[in-house]
């Protein structure tokens, strides 16, 4: 064999044993493990339980419709139960992570051995007008000018009922009060069953537009009253704590973008409610936003909350033992 031979067998020989070790590793190497920080990572998926499908929500569908849920890993669904002790039960039963109702039945149902807390204020003012088509009734300013008339709420033991019915009592009048369900107090109101409806906005709005005039607004007379919170029991508070400041700043955000953009908040609530038009979305949300009735922060405030509380308790559905921040967690709306 010649030497240049036996070299061109020495390197074909070494080419070879170097393509059987690459084989030899590849056959027997192990996956590497996912990068879990790179991973994307999955929404979170959590149930909010509101009373109803009521324009005043506007912070809560706020955050959904312009995507501050969302880009805070929240897939976030909405589910009405049809009054604001059942959106309660909703969330004590795990129906629902959270709650969107009258906070006054957190404390009523934490004096039963069902303990909630309140992380968000959402509608910070009384958002009731009471509205007539009678020309002949004119603008009341003091309860005692409800003498003589009738009025129209939602059934008790609702929040708005239970406002009329105070109302009354301290003008000193006997409460003069026809129930009916959600949509039905104008039609007790034509029907000459009712002399005044005490009505939400976008209703109050529309109906001005119909020939209907405001006789009182009962922001002017409660002022800032939580009556409308978040709500969450402990247990889930404690065990999930980064979800609940992500809801919570999600309704921080919210509320900012209503108070800086109330026309292109206007815009969405229409989407969300098709059958109000532009120019009554964009009425009502400004007679809110002047009344004070939307906060410019989600944090409950001890004075608004101790008048809706103080409510409770001269109705007689709480004791006056009560310590009115016990109910209130305000850690995650404040920064």
């Amino acid at each position: 064999m010649s030497k240049k031979t036996f070299i061109i067998l020495l390197a074909t020989a070494a080419i070879v044993a170097v393509v059987a070790f690459i084989l030899y590793n590849n056959s027997h190497a192990t996956t590497a493990p996912l990068n879990t920080a790179t991973a994307p990572r999955r929404p979170i998926r959590i149930t909010i339980a509101q009373a109803g499908d009521f324009y005043l929500y506007a912070p809560l569908y706020v955050a959904k419709d312009k995507g501050f849920f969302a880009k805070r890993g929240l897939d976030v669904t909405i589910v009405s139960t049809g009054g604001d002790d059942k959106t309660w039960a909703a969330v004590i039963s795990q129906s629902a992570q959270f709650g969107i109702a009258d906070p006054t039945f957190i404390a009523i149902a934490s004096q039963r051995g069902q303990p909630g807390k309140i992380i968000s204020t959402i509608v910070n003012g009384v958002p009731f007008w009471g509205i007539t088509k009678n020309p002949q009734i004119a603008a009341i300013s003091q309860p005692s000018g409800l003498n003589h008339y009738t009025v129209a709420t939602f059934p008790s033991p609702s929040t708005a009922y239970t406002l009329q019915k105070h109302m009354f009592l301290k003008g000193g009048l006997q409460p003069k009060i026809r129930e009916g369900a959600f949509g039905t107090l104008l039609a007790l109101v034509q029907a000459n069953q009712a002399d005044i409806a005490l009505e939400l906005e976008p209703n109050v709005s529309q109906e001005l537009e119909n020939g209907y005039h405001i006789v009182y607004s009962m922001a002017d007379v409660y002022g800032d009253f939580t009556i409308t919170g978040l709500t969450a029991t402990p247990r889930y508070i404690h065990a999930n704590q980064p979800t609940v400041r992500a809801v919570v700043s999600a309704l921080a955000e919210s509320l900012a973008f209503i108070h800086n953009n109330p026309d292109d908040c206007a815009d969405l609530l229409a989407r969300r409610f098709p059958e109000v038009k532009r120019t009554v979305a964009v009425a009502a949300l400004r007679r809110v936003l002047a009344a004070g009735i939307i906060p410019s922060t989600p944090a409950v405030a001890e004075p608004a909350w101790r008048k809706a509380l103080q409510l409770r308790i001269d109705a007689g559905d709480l004791s006056p033992q009560t310590q009115p921040m016990s109910y209130v967690d305000n850690s995650f709306a404040t920064p």
